[in-house]
């Protein structure tokens, strides 16, 4: 989505981790300073390990509270945030303090209707699935629209694609939830026999993720 010939002064990364998306914007805008954000010092700390340069800079806050009163860059810049915002409580007032940081943002988020099997597997085992509440493409499409009407984006994109994950049992998916975050159950959400739905989704399978990709563009 990003112009061909786009040339940010600074990088963000929101919900850095260990540097999957850190390292691609280290390699592709190698004049520009890259700002990772995480909550976790320990994934901060191992993303400098990995990347010893005086480019990359670490900053433990949350990504959903980043404004620029956290963080200043250049006019010019890029955020960008990868498979993190659907956790957040309110994602439109995060993308709105995000553009008060960088004037191009860019994000993906796993949107509603993720991981059917497993949402499946408990209606079989008659239990409720604790999966968060994921936000839905027409949620992010109104955002967009509503910030582009009030002039705070001048321009924006969108589109969705479906992810295919092959598990060998339900057992390596549960653990797989951990590390993208989703492990923590929604609110008052009561505890199931996890062992009936990972013996419903049987020896080998298929999860989707449902993704979302959004770009904006301030005046």
């Amino acid at each position: 989505m990003l112009p061909a010939e786009f040339a940010p002064k600074a990088c963000v990364d929101v919900g850095s981790g260990t540097g999957f998306l850190t390292e691609h914007l280290l390699n592709r805008f190698s004049n520009s300073a890259v700002h990772a954000v995480d909550v976790a010092q320990g994934m901060l700390s191992e993303l400098k390990r990995k990347y010893p340069t005086e480019r990359l800079h670490t900053h433990l806050l949350n990504g959903e509270e980043l404004a620029v009163e956290h963080l200043w860059i250049p006019n010019h810049s890029l955020l960008i945030s990868g498979m993190c915002a659907q956790w957040f409580n309110n994602l439109e007032e995060a993308i709105r303090r995000w553009l008060s940081v960088s004037n191009t943002v860019a994000f993906s988020v796993l949107l509603d209707g993720s991981f059917q099997a497993w949402e499946t597997a408990h209606q079989d085992t008659n239990q409720t699935s604790g999966l968060r509440q994921l936000p839905c493409d027409e949620q992010l499409q109104d955002i967009l629209h509503t910030l582009v009407a009030e002039g705070i984006v001048a321009s924006s994109a969108n589109h969705t694609k479906n992810f295919l994950d092959h598990h060998p049992d339900g057992l390596s998916f549960a653990r797989s939830l951990r590390a993208i975050g989703a492990d923590q159950p929604r609110v008052n959400h009561t505890p199931v026999n996890l062992r009936k739905v990972i013996s419903a989704l049987g020896d080998g399978c298929t999860m989707n993720y449902h993704v979302g990709f959004y770009y904006l563009e301030r005046p």
